[in-house]
C-alpha cells in the first residue's frame, strides 16, 4: 500500500494511548502529559507505524515503506532514526521501554496501547448478529489440498486473495473454507461485490454485510472494529470490476486488525503488501496423450464433475467411448468448474453418442446454468464477457489479437502481433501481463522461456471480437508470416537436433500451421505466402508422420500456379520430395509414385542443392525397394555416387538405406560392414542424429537394420534386443513412421518366426494402433497378416484367410517387399494342416511376383519350404534336392538362421 493511503488509514484512528503519551496520528502530534514533544517527521512516522501495529514485528522493509517511500536508504538511517525517538522517549519516561530491537527481524512495540474510538463503533463492534451469509455452494471436487493451504494461510497476518479465471469455483472454494475453518465457533459474513456498480458503492455493500450503520462517519472503521472484537470470518467476492476501491480498503483493515480472517476472491490480485495470493485453476483432468482405463479416468475431479452433473439414464454406467467423449470436453474446457458444468448440462439431454459432437459447432452448443446463478455464471460467453468489459482498450484488443493462435505462443510471438492492432511495444507487454494477471491468459515457464495459453473458450471468444475488429486481416495477416518464418527457423535447426529436441520444441505448432494455411489460401488471404508455409511446414509434418495431411496441403499448393510458379527451385525441390514421400507412404502406393520420383530428382539437379540431391535419389530408392526392387534401387543409389564423386559416409542415412537394401538383395557382408560403422558412428540412443531425412530416426534405423541382419545371420537373440531397443526410442520419440518400421520390418517377423508367439501378439497389437493413428500400406498389410499368423499358429485355422487377404491387399497397394517371405510363412501353415497342394500353390505364386530374382534374402527358405512340401508328399529325392538348394544359398549368403532351420527340416522330415 502507498504511503498516503497507509497514512489515510492511520489517520482514521483518533489517539493511541501509551503511559503519560498520547499519539494523535491525524493532527501529527505526540503528548506528554499533555504537552507537545518535539520529534522529526521520520521519527513520528516511524513511531505512528510501531504504535498502530503494537505487539507485533514491523520489519525494516514495512518500515523502510512507510517512512521513505519511492526511495532507496541505508540500513544506517533507519537506525539513527529509531535510536532518536528511543532516546527522546526516554527523556520524558526513562523507567519504560517502549521499542524493543528483534534481531535480524525488525522492531517491535512493546508498551500497552490503549486506542480512543468514537463511541458509536464501539457499541456496533459487539454486535455479530446481522452479517450476511455466504450462499450455498456445491461440494468442492478435487480442491482439498487448496483448502488445507488457504486454511493454513488465513492464519497468518494479512488477508487471502483467491485468484482465477471466471467459473474456475473461486466463491465456492472460498465458502468452503470459511466453513471448514470457523466450524460452529465463529461466525462468517459475505459481501458480494459483483452487483456493485459504482467503486463508491464498496464501502456501503462491505458495511452491511457485517450489520455496521451506513450513518457513521466511517463505517469502515465499525467493520474493523468488528473484525477485531469478534470471532469472524469476512469473505469478499467478485472484487475485480472495482478493485482499486477494494484494495485500499482491504489494505486499511489488514493494516489496523492484523489477525483479521479476510478471504478476497478476483480475477487478478489486489497487489497490496498484506495480501497472500492462491492462484486457482481449472479441475484436475487426464492427460489425453495417456492411455487411462475408465475407472482411473473417473478418479479425476474434472471427469467426476462432469458426470455428477450429467445426471441421466443413459450415463448410469458410463461406456469405455462415453468416458473418453467427456475426457475430451474437460481438456477442451481446460478443467473450468462452470463450463464443465454448462456442458454437463447439455450433455444430459443428448444421447451418448452424441457427446463426441457437443462442441463441433464451438461452445454455443452449451445451455444455460442454473437459474439461481448470477447472470455471470449462466453461459459461458456471460462469464467472459464480464472479464471482457472490464478490460482497457489495448487489453481487450490484444486479446483479440491473441486470439489467432491455437495453442501455447511466446512473448515473441506476441510481441509480432502488437503492430497488428496499432500497439506501440511497451504497451503491448503490460497488456500482455495484464491478461495474464486477470487470468485471461495463462503462464508457464517452460526451459528457461516464458510460454502463454489461452483456453480455448476464451479463444474462440476473443476470435469473435476480432472478427468485427478492424485489425482482423492485419493479424491474420501477421499470424501468417510469424509462422512462416518460425518454421524457417524450425527447418535450420532440423539437421542439427534430435528429433526428441526438435519435436519437444516444435510439435505444438502443428494447429497454428494450419490455421495459417486455411487462412492463405482462402479468396481473402494470400496464396504466394500459402505456398511458402506449405513448403516450410513439411519438415513437421514428416516428423509427426502427417503424411496424408502433408499431400493435402501440397495438393493445395500445387493447385496455385502462379504462386508455385514464383517459388525458388530449391522450394520446388523440397516441395516434389515431399510430395513423392508422401505417395510412397500412402495406404495404397500412389500410381503415379515413380513420376514423382523422376520429378524431385528433376527439381532437386536444378536447385544445385547436395543434400536435395541425396534426398531424392535415396527416396526413389525407398520406393524401389518397398516395390519389391531391391537391386534396382542398390544400381540407382550406386550411379548416383559414382557420377558425383559421393562417399556414402558421408550421408550416413543414406549408408544406413543402402545397408538396409542390401540385407534385401542378399549382400548381407556388405550390409554387415556399413551397419558396423554406422553404429560406431552414429548410433547412440541418447545423443542420435535425430530424424532421417529419409522419415526415420537415425539410430532407430541403423538399431533396426542391425536386428534385421542379426536374425539372418542366426544370433536371434541379440537381433530382438536391438529391435526392442528401436522400439523404445521411437515410442519415447512418438514417431510413428519410425516405430512401424521397427515393428513391422524387424521386431514382429523376428518374433514370429522364433516361436515367441506372445510377444509376436503384443507387437501385432502395437504395429495395429501405429496403422490407425498413420494409413500407411505395408503397417496395416503387416499387422494383418501377422494376425493371421498368431491365430493360425494358435490352432484357430480362421488366420488363414486373414493371412491370404493380407497378402492381396499389399500387392493391389503397390507393396511387393516381403510379399514371397509372406506367401512362404502361409505355405507352411498350410504344411502344418497337411494341405499340401495349399501349401504347393502358394509357394509357386512366388514364382510370379516381379521381384522375385532381386529379393534374394529370403531365398534359402523358400528352397526349404518347397523341400518340406516334397517331404509330405512322400518325395524325399526332390525334398534333398530342395534342401541342398537351400543350404547351398544360405551358406553362401552367411544367413545361419536359414542354414539352422534348413538342418531342423531335414532332420524332421528324415533326408539326409
Amino acid at each position: 500500500m502507498s504511503h498516503d493511503g497507509v497514512s489515510q488509514a492511520l489517520s482514521k484512528q483518533k489517539a493511541y494511548q501509551f503511559g503519560d503519551f498520547k499519539l494523535l496520528p491525524e493532527a501529527q502530534a505526540l503528548l506528554h502529559k499533555g504537552q507537545s514533544v518535539t520529534l522529526g517527521g521520520r521519527g513520528f512516522d516511524i513511531l505512528t507505524l510501531l504504535v498502530a501495529r503494537a505487539g507485533e514485528v514491523v520489519s525494516k522493509a514495512d518500515l523502510f515503506s512507510h517512512v521513505w517511500p519511492d526511495y532507496i536508504v541505508h540500513d544506517h538511517n533507519l537506525k539513527v532514526n529509531v535510536g532518536n525517538l528511543r532516546r527522546s522517549l526516554a527523556e520524558l519516561d526513562p523507567a519504560a521501554e517502549y521499542i524493543a530491537t528483534i534481531a535480524g527481524r525488525g522492531y517491535k512495540f512493546v508498551a500497552a496501547v490503549e486506542n480512543d474510538r468514537p463511541a458509536a463503533a464501539r457499541h456496533i463492534a459487539s454486535s455479530t448478529s446481522h452479517h450476511t451469509a455466504p450462499p450455498q455452494v456445491r461440494q468442492l471436487l478435487g480442491r482439498d489440498d487448496a483448502v488445507r493451504q488457504i486454511s493454513g494461510d488465513i492464519d497468518q497476518p494479512g488477508y487471502v486473495t483467491i485468484v482465477g479465471p471466471g467459473g474456475a469455483g473461486k466463491t465456492s472454494l472460498a465458502v468452503t473454507v470459511a466453513q471448514r475453518f470457523c466450524g460452529e465457533e465463529k461466525a462468517i459474513a459475505f459481501v458480494d461485490l459483483s452487483t456493485v456498480a459504482d467503486p463508491r458503492f464498496v464501502v456501503p455493500a462491505i458495511a452491511s454485510a457485517l450489520g455496521i450503520s451506513l450513518g457513521l462517519d466511517d463505517p469502515i472503521a465499525g467493520v474493523i472494529d468488528v473484525l477485531r472484537s469478534n470471532k469472524l470470518l469476512l469473505i469478499i467476492d467478485n472484487c475485480e470490476h472495482v478493485i482499486a476501491m477494494a484494495a485500499t480498503i482491504v489494505e486499511r483493515i489488514s493494516a489496523e486488525v492484523p489477525g483479521a480472517r479476510i478471504l478476497v476472491t478476483s480475477r487478478e490480485p489486489l497487489r497490496t503488501r498484506h495480501e497472500q495470493i492462491h492462484f486457482l485453476s481449472g479441475l484436475a483432468y487426464p492427460d489425453q496423450t495417456i492411455a487411462l482405463s475408465t475407472t482411473d479416468a473417473m478418479q479425476f475431479p474434472a471427469v467426476q464433475l462432469f458426470i455428477s452433473k450429467a445426471r441421466s439414464a443413459a450415463v448410469s454406467e458410463p461406456t469405455e467411448d462415453y468416458i473418453r467423449s467427456v475426457v475430451s470436453i474437460c481438456a477442451r474446457l481446460d478443467g473450468l468448474a462452470l463450463a464443465i458444468e454448462l456442458a454437463a448440462g447439455t450433455a444430459s439431454v443428448l444421447a451418448s453418442s452424441s457427446l463426441e459432437g457437443l462442441f463441433k459447432d464451438g461452445f454455443d452448443a452449451m445451455g444455460r446454468g442454473a437459474r439461481d446463478a448470477p447472470l455471470r455464471h449462466q453461459s459461458l460467453e456471460a462469464t467472459l464477457d464480464w472479464s471482457y468489459r472490464l478490460l482497457p482498450d489495448r487489453e481487450a484488443i490484444l486479446l483479440g489479437l491473441l486470439s489467432v493462435f491455437s495453442g501455447r505462443f511466446s512473448a515473441d510471438d506476441a510481441e509480432a502481433m502488437y503492430s497488428a492492432g496499432a500497439l506501440e511495444p511497451m504497451a503491448g507487454r503490460d497488456a500482455l501481463s495484464q491478461l495474464v494477471a486477470k487470468s485471461l491468459l495463462s503462464a508457464q515457464h517452460d526451459g528457461g522461456s516464458m510460454h502463454y495459453r489461452m483456453a480455448e473458450s476464451t479463444g474462440t471468444y476473443a476470435a469473435r471480437r476480432l472478427f468485427g475488429s478492424p485489425y482482423r486481416e492485419k493479424a491474420k495477416r501477421k499470424f501468417a508470416v510469424r509462422i512462416r518464418d518460425k518454421l524457417q527457423i524450425a527447418e535450420r535447426e532440423w539437421s542439427s537436433q534430435t528429433s526428441r529436441e526438435w519435436l519437444g520444441k516444435y510439435r505444438r505448432q502443428i494447429d497454428d500451421v494450419r490455421a495459417a494455411i486455411a487462412w492463405a489460401f482462402d479468396p481473402a488471404g494470400d496464396a504466394a505466402l500459402g505456398v511458402e508455409l506449405v513448403v516450410s511446414a513439411l519438415p513437421l509434418w514428416q516428423e509427426l508422420s502427417a503424411f496424408r495431411e502433408m499431400l493435402a496441403a501440397i495438393d493445395t499448393a500445387s493447385a496455385n500456379s502462379a504462386a508455385l510458379s514464383a517459388l525458388a527451385p530449391l522450394g520446388r525441390a523440397k516441395l516434389s520430395t515431399a510430395q513423392a514421400w508422401a505417395m510412397t507412404l500412402a495406404r495404397h502406393m500412389h500410381p503415379q509414385t515413380s513420376d514423382a520420383w523422376r520429378e524431385s530428382i528433376f527439381h532437386a539437379s536444378r536447385s544445385r542443392d547436395a543434400e536435395f540431391q541425396i534426398r531424392s535419389v535415396c527416396g526413389q530408392a525407398v520406393f524401389l525397394a518397398y516395390s519389391g526392387r531391391p537391386r534396382n534401387a542398390l544400381r540407382s543409389m550406386n550411379e548416383f555416387a559414382s557420377a558425383k564423386g559421393l562417399d556414402w559416409t558421408a550421408a550416413p542415412d543414406g549408408k544406413r538405406l543402402l545397408a538396409h537394401i542390401k540385407i534385401y538383395a542378399g549382400e548381407l557382408e556388405s550390409a554387415s560392414h556399413h551397419l558396423h560403422t554406422l553404429m560406431n558412428d552414429w548410433g547412440n540412443l541418447e545423443e542420435g542424429h535425430g530424424l532421417s531425412r529419409f522419415q526415420v530416426d537415425l539410430p532407430v534405423a541403423i538399431r533396426l537394420s542391425q536386428a534385421f541382419l542379426c536374425w539372418l545371420q542366426g544370433d536371434p537373440e541379440r537381433a530382438s534386443s536391438l529391435a526392442s531397443r528401436a522400439i523404445d526410442r521411437a515410442a519415447d520419440l512418438d514417431h510413428m513412421i519410425s516405430l512401424g518400421n521397427a515393428i513391422s520390418l524387424a521386431a514382429l517377423p523376428i518374433a514370429f518366426v522364433e516361436g515367441d508367439l506372445e510377444t509376436a501378439s503384443q507387437l501385432q497389437l502395437q504395429l495395429t494402433e501405429v496403422s490407425r493413428r498413420e494409413s500407411v500400406g505395408i503397417y496395416e498389410g503387416t499387422a494383418t497378416f501377422f494376425a493371421g499368423a498368431i491365430q493360425s499358429a494358435r490352432g484357430d485355422s480362421a488366420g488363414v484367410t486373414l493371412m491370404q487377404d493380407s497378402i492381396t491387399g499389399l500387392l493391389r497397394g503397390g507393396w511387393r517387399a516381403r510379399v514371397p517371405f509372406y506367401r512362404s510363412l502361409l505355405a507352411e501353415t498350410h504344411i502344418a494342416a497337411g494341405e499340401m497342394q495349399l501349401a504347393e500353390d502358394s509357394l509357386r505364386a512366388v514364382l510370379g511376383e516381379v521381384g522375385i530374382r532381386e529379393e534374394r534374402w529370403w531365398h534359402p527358405d523358400l528352397w526349404r519350404v518347397a523341400g518340406m512340401i516334397e517331404a509330405g508328399n512322400a518325395r524325399p529325392h526332390q525334398a534333398k534336392r530342395y534342401f541342398q538348394k537351400s543350404l547351398d544359398s544360405a551358406i553362401a549368403m552367411g544367413a545361419g538362421a536359414a542354414t539352422k532351420r534348413t538342418q531342423l527340416a531335414m532332420a524332421a522330415a528324415d533326408v539326409r
